[in-house]
């Protein structure tokens, strides 16, 4: 009898290791396929009546493409950083920035050149800025901009520590510059956007 129930156990425990292995394959392959499905991806573009144009999530790299680096390099190289204005910058690293801009609108290759250059005088944080290309429609290849209300671009809006939406500029700052208006929405004192729906 011991000797049957010994047996039994035994196979039980086989039983119950081919499980848990099957489950642990099943598992992991079932987190790989999930993890490449949620993979990024970066600098997509599209082509609309002869004109190519960023859309979806992209990095700066990609203003680097032909068609977009005349403009871009243009803009950065000129533009003069207002630096009596960065001193009330000085707490942005405490927030992370979402951009929407059309490679297409004049305002956003105006603007995003002008951000890019404030944030590197501040040596704001990469990883804290995330930048998305709309179509004319102001439409993204994953629907990124969904619920935010983008309805003109560029439209850069500040998060705080807990993603909370602090304020935005949209499409132009409406003191006449990017540093002034960041650094109300950084001090609480945001300026009523262009555009704002309120």
């Amino acid at each position: 009898m011991v000797r049957l129930l010994t047996k039994f156990i035994c196979l039980k425990t086989k039983l119950t290791m081919k499980k848990i292995i099957i489950l642990s394959l099943f598992s992991a392959l079932a987190f790989t396929s999930y993890s490449y499905a949620q993979a990024k991806v970066l600098n997509q573009s599209i082509t609309k009546s002869g004109k190519k144009m960023l859309v979806g999530e992209f990095e700066r790299k990609a203003l680097e493409d032909v068609d977009f680096k005349k403009w871009y390099q243009e803009e950065y190289d000129t533009y003069e950083v207002e630096k009596p204005k960065l001193a009330g910058l000085k707490n942005l690293q405490n927030y992370t920035l979402e951009v929407f801009i059309g490679t297409w609108c004049p305002d956003s290759r105006r603007e995003l050149p002008r951000l890019y250059k404030i944030l590197d005088d501040i040596k704001f944080p990469e990883n804290k800025l995330t930048t998305f290309a709309v179509d004319r429609q102001k439409k993204s290849i994953n629907g990124e901009e969904v619920g935010k209300n983008i309805t003109h671009v560029p439209t850069i809006i500040v998060y705080d520590k807990n993603k909370k939406e602090v304020g935005r500029i949209v499409e132009s700052p409406v003191s006449g510059y990017l540093e002034e208006d960041l650094a109300q929405i950084v001090n609480g004192t945001p300026l009523k956007p262009n555009y704002s729906n309120d």
